[in-house]
């Protein structure tokens, strides 16, 4: 491969690392958290009928107050029989979805692909600089005498 070539992928994967770790620093959700209560709490409210509507997606809850005082979210038993007749006596809107998928490892290749893209420009680049040093110092860059450059 020529200089400029290998010049020119070297820019590239500087620019490509640092979106990427520009990705990883602004990942943060930016929307309002919702506040989590205890299932207790949600039986109370539930028993009370303050609780507009529900989304049930495996054995988490996510709801709605009433007169829009807010939202909530809990994690509830993997049984919501024991909650379903108080809800839908009480007249509330009640929502299944499926439950979110495992999704780890595109987690984990989202936080650990900018670090070890940097990892490896590091070795490169540190590579590169012992190279270029032994042949300003006039030896053979590593691995020339075994035909391997």
């Amino acid at each position: 491969m020529n200089r400029t070539i290998k010049t020119v992928v070297f820019w590239v994967v500087i620019g490509v690392s640092a979106l990427l770790l520009f990705q990883v620093v602004h990942s943060t959700p930016t929307k309002e958290q919702v506040p989590e209560i205890s299932y207790s709490q949600f039986m109370s409210e539930a028993e009370a009928g303050n609780i507009a509507s529900v989304n049930i997606a495996g054995n988490r809850i996510q709801g709605q107050y009433r007169e829009g005082k807010g939202s909530f979210r809990l994690t509830g038993p993997s049984n919501p029989g024991v909650f379903l007749d108080t809800l839908r006596d009480k007249g509330a809107e009640i929502w299944f979805k499926d439950p979110p998928g495992d999704a780890l490892p595109l987690q984990l290749l989202g936080t650990w692909a900018p670090l070890i893209l940097l990892g490896g420009l590091w070795f490169f680049m540190i590579r590169q600089m012992r190279r270029r040093g032994a042949i300003s110092r006039g030896g053979e860059p590593p691995g020339a005498s075994s035909g391997l450059r």
